[in-house]
């Protein structure tokens, strides 16, 4: 077994759970969707995770600014896409800028 490759994976779980210590795993996949992929849209991250339209949105929701739910992460915003308002597009907030690059940082990452 790689010993480095599992330090790595460690240190990632721990970043998100100073983040949540509760946050499910997809919640944590979206948000590093969000930072590969900027201005990804809802539909975008549906078949990228397998979750549902209803899973997507209540996490992006949470890892924004909270929506219905309460009060959220404040590490992505949504907005209507310019090109086409059916599509809303995701983006990483500067504090979700950050999160990305101190996990960059942990996991020994350029």
């Amino acid at each position: 077994m790689d010993q480095k490759a599992t330090r790595k994976a460690i240190l990632l779980i721990e970043e998100f759970r100073k983040l949540d210590p509760k946050m499910p795993i997809q919640m944590a996949h979206i948000l590093l969707l969000v930072a590969l992929k900027p201005g990804v849209n809802m539909r975008q991250l549906m078949a990228d995770t397998d979750l549902s339209k209803s899973s997507v949105t209540r996490h992006v929701e949470v890892l924004g600014d909270g929506g219905k739910t309460g009060p959220g992460l404040g590490l992505v915003v949504s907005r209507d896409s310019l090109e086409d308002r059916r599509f809303k597009e995701v983006r990483l907030t500067p504090a979700g800028e950050r999160v990305i690059r101190s996990i960059i940082h942990y996991t020994g990452g350029e």
